[in-house]
């Protein structure tokens, strides 16, 4: 049972961080996308690769189990990058799932998905129901292992277009902060869901937009990197 409704729990157990009204606005705006991208399968949930939710809250070093990113987020973060007519992109999404990130932008953008992914049943998965396009990526490796990553980090900057980071939370902000390290000479910017230590990221960081929920402590943010 915990599989099909773990993710609908966390939902409710979130309402004091976000409050009842802005929890009813995610839930109809879920239940629409659900529908038109037919992402049901994004609720099933899976930590045989990760770190248990209770502890990511605890340790310092983890991989998040998959909880798909809800749709109001989503919603709100392109609206940050309509505002900087940001339109022709990479999006590189850090633990991708089952590519809601990549459906969502795909749909609202002229841009290119990159889906980095540790749990191979999930790519596989995305493998068998997108047809191969050039705009549409999917690779199944563990960030932490630099070698791997910086592969595709590699066919990322080739294309030679402004990178868009998506980090929802998919791990601790050391990790986040090394893989970081790639980006430092290329063009890009970082949307963020609620990272943990965000505050880390400021040192090279600065606020291009911010939504905040309960006092802060929840966050939707776009990044650019400072100027030297």
């Amino acid at each position: 049972m915990k599989k099909y409704f773990y993710n609908f729990f966390l939902i409710l157990k979130n309402v004091k961080n976000y409050g009842l009204i802005t929890i009813l606005k995610a839930c109809l705006i879920e239940l629409f996308y659900l529908i038109k991208f037919k992402d049901f399968k994004s609720y099933i949930y899976d930590e045989s690769l990760t770190s248990t939710y209770e502890q990511t809250k605890l340790e310092n070093t983890y991989n998040t189990q998959h909880t798909p990113t809800p749709y109001l987020f989503l919603k709100i973060a392109s609206n940050f990058m309509a505002k900087e007519k940001i339109n022709d992109f990479v999006i590189v999404d850090l633990g991708c799932g089952y590519g809601r990130v990549g459906d969502f932008f795909l749909n609202k953008f002229k841009c290119i998905f990159y889906g980095i992914e540790i749990n191979k049943s999930f790519i596989d998965y995305l493998s068998l129901k997108k047809n191969k396009k050039d705009n549409y990526n999917v690779y199944n490796i563990d960030l932490k292992n630099k070698i791997k990553r910086d592969e595709i980090f590699h066919k990322i900057a080739n294309h030679k277009k402004k990178i868009i980071i998506f980090i929802s939370d998919p791990f601790d902000i050391f990790t986040i902060i090394e893989i970081l390290k790639y980006f430092k000479d290329l063009d890009h910017l970082i949307l963020g869901v609620n990272i943990n230590q965000l505050e880390r990221l400021y040192k090279d960081y600065q606020k291009i937009y911010l939504k905040t929920f309960n006092k802060g402590l929840r966050h939707i943010v776009l990044l650019k990197l400072k100027q030297l």
